[in-house]
């Protein structure tokens, strides 16, 4: 039986008073391949056993005399530890609708049936996990954010007024900014929290040109300058290495970086020359800052004492620990997305199984518009991390608007209201970039309100002249508008709000938010007055094509098995319920499956079938198989031994270039993870059309 290793690990606790009921129901879990750990025969005895037992599931008869009773119990274990409870009940009219919205999962019905306590018992485990996947990431996210904030907070007070360069530094500046918070990231985290920034660290930023654009006041203590004698200068005028050899290797790796992108490298023991004469022994590490594009656009020094050894540490593991870092958040959604793979096929096979018009059938759709919120977590991660690379596409703005909204404050006290229109232009930007700047703007009013309040959110096509805004151009627009009414900002807070460093909360991401939207053609602007709360107003720029095809969010599909022969596909994935789980889609559309766990096994399978007289008509590949052969690596040596193969192309990774060109790689189409029965199809008929 599929996924029978997995089932003898799961603990079930049975609570039902009828021995023989109970006694049936622990034969049918033991004939699927599930343990019985516990069986109670009252609330009290239930939630005792809860404690100790610690069981993955619990299934509870709804009708359990006495007090508190069936629907109470469920509730009470459910809150007290967090066990996703299923009901049994007679009828679904057994069960009040009180206890169906307390119960995380399913109900099933008296007399049990196998195939219903099996899928009830596979949303039930998945789920759990899915959801508790889901809360550690959010918790993650938060963190980082957090600890972002504090840092650069830190860092940016030793910085001087602005002066009348700002307008034309403040990219660098933001750009220098971000890059020395991200690299302090989980680098002697509780020791940076007790320790100002400055005591120790010079900070100097040069543009392409290695001319100085940002330095802060130790750098200017440490080399005996004033900002005027340093800004604007070319760096081997203000960093004076007194050994000749030092000061020309300096100079080139600057140079290689700012033309070929290397890595952020370390100078020990640098003999550097005081305008007070005095001789100082310093490190410096440099390397490269990029702006959103990913394009090199100058350089940061960062220098010290070369006595402070643990400084010295510090640099030589702080490129490590950022690409570390990144590597994992990727790792972990990718994990997530094969996950969220399984949990979606396996919910699309029971909606199969189920009727249309039953409480069951709902509590499925709701299942799978949480994978799908789900998956925008995954992709925000992606994108945090620079893992993805960026393509432009026309934007459903309403939907995007709902989905930011609805995620950014889940599990907040606030809440969103929306009042969109049917009928918005399109708008011709990178969708990851609306959905981040978004995102800033929800938190910012979400984390300004501690006690919580409503989030009215409107939109609007804005036609060229029509709108009072100054800072538009001669273009049309779409307008986005975040109020609050609950909210008001001091005057002499909203004046520089758009300023890093600022201390009011969220500052530092509405700047950076600022400044993507206004490189991307847009503005963003942002009123408050004690009669009226306080507006974001966001305008991006729009544009006219034909409109596009909106596809619906909820759309019921049944499949047939196809009539005209079966044809054999070779599935290979490295996740054994991904293989399972899909295995049995493909069975359900009609087509004949062997698996394979990755390419090496998949090539040998292929040639085997080939030889053999019955070939396969096509394949599946995973992009990424780790300690294996992935698609990439795959398709050239499935190309070798039969130039006509038909191959589809898998991923989590939406905008991986595999994915975006598929037919450059020699695919025949491309499905993104988690994917269900009518991607799957789509896939399918495009390779066999």
């Amino acid at each position: 039986m599929k996924g029978r290793g997995h089932r003898e690990k799961t603990r079930i606790m049975i609570v039902g008073n009828e021995p023989v009921v109970t006694s049936e129901l622990s034969l049918r879990l033991k004939n699927l391949g599930y343990r019985t750990v516990s069986i109670a025969s009252s609330a009290e005895e239930a939630i005792g056993r809860a404690g100790t037992e610690h069981p993955d599931v619990i299934l509870l008869d709804a009708a359990l005399p006495g007090e508190p009773g069936g629907t109470a119990t469920a509730k009470k274990l459910k809150e007290q530890y967090g066990f996703p409870v299923i009901l049994i009940a007679k009828t679904g009219r057994d069960i009040p609708d009180r206890a169906k919205a307390s119960t995380p999962f399913d109900t099933i019905t008296k007399p049990v049936d196998e195939r219903e306590v099996e899928i009830a018992l596979e949303i039930a485990i998945h789920g759990q996990k899915a959801e508790m996947r889901i809360r550690a990431l959010e918790d993650d996210l938060r963190k980082y954010r957090a600890h972002f904030e504090a840092v650069i907070a830190r860092r940016t007070a030793e910085l001087k007024k602005t002066n009348a360069q700002l307008h034309r530094l403040l990219h660098y500046i933001e750009l220098t900014e971000r890059k020395l918070a991200t690299d302090s990231l989980d680098i002697e985290f509780q020791e940076d929290l007790e320790r100002p920034f400055g005591t120790e660290e010079g900070v100097i930023t040069v543009d392409q040109d290695l001319r100085v654009v940002v330095i802060n006041g130790i750098a200017l203590q440490m080399l005996g300058l004033t900002e005027d004698e340093a800004m604007g200068k070319d760096i081997g005028n203000v960093f004076l290495c007194q050994d000749e050899t030092f000061a020309r290797r300096l100079a080139e790796s600057m140079q290689s970086m700012i033309s070929a992108g290397s890595q952020g490298e370390t100078f020990p023991d640098l003999a550097v020359k005081s305008r007070k004469g005095s001789i100082l022994s310093l490190t410096a590490f440099i390397e490269p800052i990029f702006d959103n594009d990913n394009d090199i656009v100058g350089l940061v020094l960062t220098i010290w004492d070369a006595a402070d050894t643990k400084k010295k540490e510090n640099a030589a593991i702080r490129a490590q620990k950022l690409e570390s870092l990144n590597m994992m958040v990727r790792g972990i959604a990718h994990d997530f997305n094969n996950i969220l793979s399984s949990v979606m096929a396996n919910v699309q096979l029971a909606k199969m199984d189920v009727n249309e018009k039953s409480h069951a059938y709902n509590r499925l759709n709701s299942a799978e518009d949480s994978v799908l919120r789900a998956r925008e977590l995954s992709q925000q991660m992606l994108n945090y991390t620079g893992g993805e690379i960026q393509q432009k596409k026309v934007t459903d703005l309403c939907e995007l608007v709902r989905s930011v909204g609805t995620l950014a404050v889940r599990g907040s006290k606030s809440k969103c209201e929306y009042a969109l229109p049917s009928h918005l232009w399109d708008v011709l930007l990178d969708e990851d970039l609306v959905k981040l700047v978004l995102n800033d703007l929800f938190l910012f009013l979400d984390g300004s309100m501690p006690s919580g309040g409503n989030i009215e959110i409107s939109a609007r096509n804005v036609i060229s002249g029509s709108d009072k805004q100054e800072s538009l151009g001669a273009a049309d627009y779409i307008a986005i508008q975040l109020s609050a009414a609950q909210l008001v900002i001091p005057k002499e807070a909203l004046d520089d709000l758009f300023r890093p460093g600022s201390s009011l909360a969220f500052a530092l991401d509405l700047s950076v938010a600022e400044s993507m939207i206004r490189k991307a053609g847009g503005v963003l602007d942002i009123k408050s007055d004690p009669a009226i709360g306080t507006s974001i107003h966001l305008y991006l720029p729009a544009v006219f094509s034909s409109p596009p095809v909106k596809e619906k969010m909820k759309e019921t599909i049944r499949f047939e098995p196809k009539e005209d022969g079966k044809k054999k596909i070779l599935l290979m994935d490295d996740e054994e319920a991904i293989l399972s789980a899909t295995g049995e889609m493909l069975n359900f559309l009609g087509y004949e499956v062997a698996t394979a766990r990755n390419g090496e096994s998949a090539i040998n399978m292929y040639q085997q079938a080939r030889d053999s007289g019955s070939p396969f008509d096509g394949v599946i590949l995973d992009i990424t198989v780790p300690g294996g052969l992935g698609a990439q690596e795959t398709i050239p040596r499935l190309v070798a031994l039969d130039p006509s193969v038909k191959a589809i192309i898998s991923s989590g990774y939406s905008t991986n270039p595999m994915i975006v060109d598929f037919k450059a790689f020699g695919f025949a189409a491309a499905i993104v993870k988690p994917y269900g029965f009518k991607e799957l199809g789509e896939a399918l008929d495009t390779v066999f059309r």
